[in-house]
């Protein structure tokens, strides 16, 4: 059945007029004005360190509860549970090394806009990406036992032409609902490989064990944030039981991102959260547009002066 592109357009226009109030509450900063207000909330939420280890090791970690109550780990996972008896989860392959895979989960459960919307892991996107980013994907990770490895690679890959530059392009705040330990099937990392600018080799997709890797064991509740230049993958799993992450990628202002999400936010999400939400879910992005063309707004809000942190 064809979709009526006329209806598609006036429901988009009206999502991009209440997204367009929310940021007159508060209109994202550009320029100097943009990195005052993030050295604040750096301040304001104590991640002085994490940037530091961002810019080091090109990962970082906030410990449980940083990021959110414990009883907002529960709602997510419950929520995955609920969408994984009703969804095919297996798109990808049990092969993958990703386990099976729950994609564009956001406009299900408020739970999963709780956790886009947590203050800290939003600063350290914002550190990367700029005030602009947008939501990427929103998806639930589940592996079982005998889960294989995920290969070593990089974000950028096969999205950036190499060799990519020192900023971030595409950003990844993974929230550990289970406990990653190495017979879990953790995370691993290469520190620093995010500064070399080029996409893993080859022969290196499987070295797991290289003396350079680490295994990121930290426990349930915590969240973790990477560059998009970082070298990693995951161990393969042995324990019993199960490795739950969500993982919400995102990514800068001009980069089409992953999941349409502006296809499926509700008035009522964006009357919920904060203004930035609109931002996140690329509602006040100047681009794209059907027959109604651009909307000079949305032309305003785009940035107006050179920084990092637009």
């Amino acid at each position: 059945m064809a979709i009526d592109r006329y209806q598609l357009a006036n429901e988009l226009a009206t999502l991009r007029d209440l997204a367009a109030e929310r940021w007159s509450e508060d209109p994202l900063p550009v320029g100097r004005a943009a990195l005052d207000r993030l050295k604040r909330e750096i301040d304001e939420h104590d991640l002085h360190r994490n940037v530091a280890e961002l810019e080091t090791d090109g990962y970082t970690v906030l410990p449980p509860g940083k990021a959110g109550p414990l009883s907002l780990i529960e709602e997510i996972k419950a929520a995955m549970r609920r969408l994984q008896e009703t969804r095919p989860s297996d798109a990808l392959g049990a092969s993958s090394g990703l386990g099976a895979t729950l994609f564009h989960m956001l406009p299900e459960d408020p739970a999963f806009e709780q956790a886009l919307m947590a203050p800290a892991p939003l600063v350290l996107v914002t550190y990367l990406l700029g005030y602009r980013a947008k939501l990427s994907q929103c998806t639930g990770l589940i592996k079982d036992t005998g889960a294989p490895a995920l290969p070593i690679h990089a974000d950028h890959s096969g999205k950036f032409p190499a060799p990519w530059g020192k900023l971030s392009n595409y950003t990844v705040v993974t929230w550990v609902l289970t406990d990653y330990t190495r017979e879990n099937g953790a995370l691993c990392v290469w520190p620093g490989s995010h500064r070399w600018g080029r996409p893993v080799p080859a022969e290196m997709r499987m070295a797991h064990d290289h003396e350079e890797m680490r295994v990121v064991e930290v426990p349930a509740g915590s969240v973790i944030a990477w560059h998009g230049s970082l070298w990693h993958g995951a161990v393969p799993r042995s324990a019993d039981g199960e490795r739950m992450t969500l993982v919400l990628p995102h990514v800068r202002d001009p980069i089409q991102a992953q999941e349409h999400f502006w296809a499926s936010t509700t008035p009522e999400m964006i009357a919920r959260n904060p203004p930035r939400f609109a931002t996140l879910m690329g509602l006040t992005s100047a681009y794209g547009w059907m027959q109604d063309g651009p909307d000079p707004r949305r032309l305003a809000m785009g940035p107006t002066e050179g920084s990092q942190f637009e």
